[in-house]
């Protein structure tokens, strides 16, 4: 193999996002739960992955339609998985939107890019690796919910889960390997795209 098999993405992305949403009320302010239960649900498919932190951004739509860079840079920084085959997941990027920035926090964004799971990793996309991370939860609350997510991505991220099952992935946009765009119910990439294509990728760039 030189990606992950889009059954295996399917799983994992919709399972890990469904289950860390449901658990924590939103996955858009847990990135490392998140990037954890990746890894996490990766290794019961026989594939290996690492969790990464450093300095991530992305773009974002405004209210009205402006292109902004969002996401942690400066002294604040971002956590997402990267497996074995080189790919970049991040399944927080499609729900960025949901956070409102800490420099500008009136501005209200309506699209976010899509899931991220793919070694191309597209222009609207910043990630710059530092290290990688360990997880190390001091607050028991916290500690609570990530053993519920990793309890139940043990029990529903499985191969057996796969034989014959439809690729049924979240009903967020999520782009995979090959770049292959698989976009929301209500066309939310296509929104996105169209407002990039009139703006442009804002510059420069934060990281």
């Amino acid at each position: 193999m030189s990606s992950t098999p889009l059954p295996v993405i399917a799983n994992v992305s919709r399972v890990v996002s469904k289950v860390v949403d449901r658990i924590t009320g939103d996955r858009s302010d847990v990135p490392l739960m998140v990037a954890t239960a990746t890894v996490a649900a990766l290794k019961n498919h026989g594939i290996p992955a690492h969790i990464f932190y450093g300095p991530a951004a992305w773009v974002e739509i405004l209210e009205n339609q402006q292109a902004i860079w969002a996401g942690c840079w400066g002294k604040s920084f971002h956590f997402w998985a990267a497996t074995t085959f080189g790919e970049v997941v991040d399944l927080n990027t499609s729900v960025a939107h949901r956070k409102r920035g800490h420099s500008q926090p009136e501005l209200k964004a309506l699209y976010a890019p899509p899931m991220l799971w793919s070694s191309e990793v597209p222009g609207f996309y910043r990630y710059i690796p530092e290290g990688i991370a360990e997880v190390d939860l001091t607050e028991e609350r916290d500690q609570k919910q990530l053993s519920l997510v990793l309890q139940e991505i043990d029990e529903k991220c499985r191969p057996e889960f796969l034989r014959g099952e439809k690729e049924d992935f979240p009903n967020e946009p999520i782009l995979c390997p090959d770049r292959r765009l698989l976009d929301d119910s209500t066309g939310t990439f296509k929104h996105f795209d169209r407002a990039l294509r009139i703006q442009g990728i804002p510059e420069p760039a934060p990281i």
